[in-house]
């Protein structure tokens, strides 16, 4: 918003940008909107998963609070019920645990 819009051709002059956005870092106008995209884009690389992991598994669990973003998470008597998005290759970490 601070700067020139009709500048974008020049600058990047084969690059079609898939979503523009209008953002102020000077006045902070925006910023929540970009952030909730980007949120957004991350997500859809991402993979939502349901799976019960016993106690003896906590790794698996702490990096699931790492890297992914926990939708419900539950403690049961044999372990932690969670429904997450994460990146596919904690999914395959993951498969063994998964329930419907």
């Amino acid at each position: 918003v601070d700067v020139l819009q009709e500048g974008w051709d020049l600058v990047h002059e084969r690059v079609v940008p898939e979503t523009v956005m209008e953002m102020s870092a000077k006045t902070g106008e925006g910023v929540t909107e970009l952030l909730s995209s980007i949120e957004e884009a991350l997500l859809q690389l991402s993979a939502v998963v349901k799976c019960r992991l016993p106690y003896s598994a906590g790794e698996l669990l702490a990096e699931i609070h790492k890297v992914g973003t926990i939708l419900e998470e539950e403690y049961q008597e044999d372990g932690t019920l969670v429904t997450a998005y994460v990146p596919p290759s904690l999914r395959n970490k993951l498969s063994q645990y998964e329930v419907a």
